[in-house]
């Protein structure tokens, strides 16, 4: 759903005043800035992904939550690793784009009250994939930014080290594919590999 649908769908089917509807959260916390605290949403329904590294919206949704505010992420959920990061970093529900309206507003009804509000398809979407390496944050950078073209002096720059430490995080992301009976031997099989597992986009 497209955020005018998101809306209609809220205010129409869900009986729910939209207080205000913007295309980035620093829009929103500008409009925060100009509102009583009374005023200020008591369900976000956002997009987040995707997630750069140190992304200050998910700092901020994070902040939001920490306010009261309940946060319901309505994404495409692609990257699935990126995806699982939003969840982790803590959001009150998940839907997919590709979810039905009812589906949608069974989850803003059941986050609104403090449940699990978890699509089966967003649910499906972010599963981990049984035999796909457990990454940690920084090889799960490396993987991502080496899987789609940047040679490693690159990939090193781009996260803060050294060309020689970022080598190492690919040799244990190779090694914990290999472990796994999926030999990662070429750059390219390493793109196919995490793209089958949902690492990269």
């Amino acid at each position: 759903m497209q955020r005018t649908r998101t809306v209609e769908v809220l205010e129409r089917q869900g009986g729910l005043e939209v207080v205000h509807a913007s295309d980035s959260i620093t829009a929103l916390m500008t409009w925060m800035r100009g509102q009583d605290r009374s005023n200020w949403p008591h369900l976000l329904v956002v997009d987040l992904l995707p997630v750069q590294p140190g992304d200050r919206d998910v700092a901020a949704v994070g902040a939001l939550r920490e306010a009261g505010m309940r946060v319901l992420l309505l994404s495409g959920l692609s990257p699935r690793r990126a995806a699982q990061r939003v969840a982790d970093a803590g959001v009150d529900g998940i839907v997919s784009k590709t979810d039905t309206e009812q589906a949608f507003l069974e989850c803003v009804a059941a986050a609104l009250v403090g449940e699990p509000a978890v699509s089966a398809t967003a649910r499906a979407a972010i599963s981990r994939s049984e035999d796909a390496p457990v990454l940690s944050p920084q090889e799960a950078k490396v993987l991502a930014l080496y899987a789609d073209g940047s040679p490693i002096a690159a990939v090193a720059e781009q996260i803060g080290v050294r060309p020689d430490t970022a080598r190492k995080y690919l040799a244990r992301i190779k090694q914990k594919y290999a472990s796994l009976g999926r030999p990662a031997s070429t750059k390219l099989d390493l793109a196919r590999l995490a793209s089958e597992d949902g690492l990269i986009g």
